[in-house]
C-alpha cells in the first residue's frame, strides 16, 4: 500500500510540474516610452454643476476610455493624479457621452504630441486646448529654495478657461494673485534671535495673522494659457506635520490686458476683476510639496458663474 501510495503522489506531482512548464504567463501591457503621447481629459465648458451633466462614457479612436465607473465630471479631470492615458502622437478622435442617457455632445479630432499634456474641453463644438505639462521643476525641492522648519512650497499652475457669456471667450488676460499668511508659528529662527516670548516655544501659534502683499503668479495669460506650475510658499500651521496653509487669490486685469472699470473690473485704482456684479477672491488651503493646477472656468456674467476649480496633479 505504503508503495502504490508513494507511486500516486510522484505521479501526480509529474503531472503538476508538467502542467505548469506549459503554462505561460502573459502580461498584455505594451510599455510607454518616450515617443508616446501621455495624456489626462479635462471637462471644463461652462455647465451647471448637476450630477446629469457628467459624463459618462470617453472613446478615443472608438476605443473605451472612461465609462460608469469612472465618470468624467463637470469641471474636473481624468485619470486622477499622477495618472495619464497613452495613445500614439497624431491626429486622434475624441467622443465625449453626457448623462446616464449616453448623448454624444463631443465629436472632435484633435492632435496629441509626444509626452505628457492635459485636452482640455472647454466648448462641445470647438476642438480642445491642449497644454503640454511642464513639470521641469526638480523634485524633492531643492533646500536653497525654502526653509524646512515650519514652512516650505508648494506648485500652483493657473490656467484661463473664462467665458464672458456663453460661446464668448474672454478676451483679458487674467494676472493671477496670491496672498499669504507671514508668521504663523515660532521658528528656530526666532529662537535663535530669542523673539519667542514666556510660556511659548517653536512651533507653537504666534497669534500674527499679518500677511503678505498681494503676489503675482506668473505673468497674465489669455484664455487657454497657463502660468505653468509657479513656487507659492506655504507658512504651515501645525509643526509636526506635512501640514498646509491657507492662501487667499484674486485676478487682477488691467487696462493693457483688458480691463474696463466698472464693467469687467470694479475700480480703476486695482483693476481687481468683477465676476457677476461682485468682486472675485477665494482661497484653498496648500499643501506643502504638491503640484495643483487651478482651472478658472465658467461665466463670468451668468448664474454659472466662474471660479477656480482646483485638480491635485500629485
Amino acid at each position: 500500500m505504503k508503495k502504490i501510495k508513494y507511486i500516486s503522489i510522484a505521479l501526480l506531482a509529474t503531472f503538476f510540474m508538467g502542467s505548469c512548464e506549459k503554462m505561460e504567463v502573459d502580461y498584455d501591457a505594451i510599455p510607454v516610452g518616450d515617443d508616446m503621447a501621455q495624456f489626462q481629459i479635462g471637462h471644463y465648458t461652462p455647465v451647471t454643476t448637476s450630477a446629469e451633466n457628467n459624463i459618462y462614457k470617453v472613446e478615443l479612436d472608438g476605443k473605451l476610455l472612461a465609462n460608469n465607473t469612472n465618470v468624467l465630471k463637470y469641471y474636473n479631470t481624468i485619470p486622477g493624479a499622477s495618472r495619464f492615458y497613452y495613445a500614439k502622437p497624431g491626429k486622434a478622435n475624441l467622443k465625449l457621452y453626457q448623462g446616464t442617457d449616453l448623448k454624444l455632445v463631443f465629436d472632435q479630432d484633435i492632435t496629441l504630441i509626444k509626452g505628457k499634456q492635459n485636452v482640455i474641453v472647454h466648448d462641445y463644438n470647438t476642438s480642445p486646448i491642449i497644454l503640454e505639462r511642464n513639470f521641469d521643476i526638480p523634485y524633492p525641492l531643492d533646500p536653497s529654495k525654502a526653509t524646512f522648519d515650519t514652512d516650505t512650497i508648494g506648485y500652483i499652475r493657473f490656467i484661463n478657461l473664462m467665458y464672458e457669456n456663453e460661446g464668448q471667450p474672454t478676451t483679458m488676460k487674467l494676472q493671477y494673485q496670491y496672498q499669504y499668511t507671514l508668521h504663523p508659528l515660532y521658528t528656530n529662527a526666532d529662537k535663535d534671535a530669542g523673539l519667542i516670548p514666556d510660556g511659548k516655544k517653536v512651533g507653537d501659534a504666534t497669534g500674527d495673522a499679518t500677511k503678505s502683499a498681494w503676489l503675482n503668479l506668473g505673468s497674465p495669460v489669455a484664455f487657454g494659457e497657463s502660468t505653468g506650475f509657479q513656487p507659492v510658499p506655504v507658512k504651515k500651521t501645525t509643526y509636526i506635520a506635512q501640514g498646509a496653509a491657507r492662501i487667499d487669490f484674486r485676478i487682477v486685469v488691467t487696462a493693457a490686458n483688458g480691463g474696463v472699470p466698472g464693467e469687467t473690473v470694479m475700480d480703476n485704482v486695482d483693476w481687481l476683476l468683477k465676476v457677476n456684479g461682485k468682486l472675485y477672491t477665494d482661497y484653498w488651503n496648500i499643501t506643502i510639496g504638491r503640484y495643483t493646477t487651478h482651472y478658472f472656468a465658467g461665466l463670468r456674467n451668468k448664474a454659472t458663474v466662474v471660479k477656480a476649480y482646483s485638480y491635485a496633479e500629485h
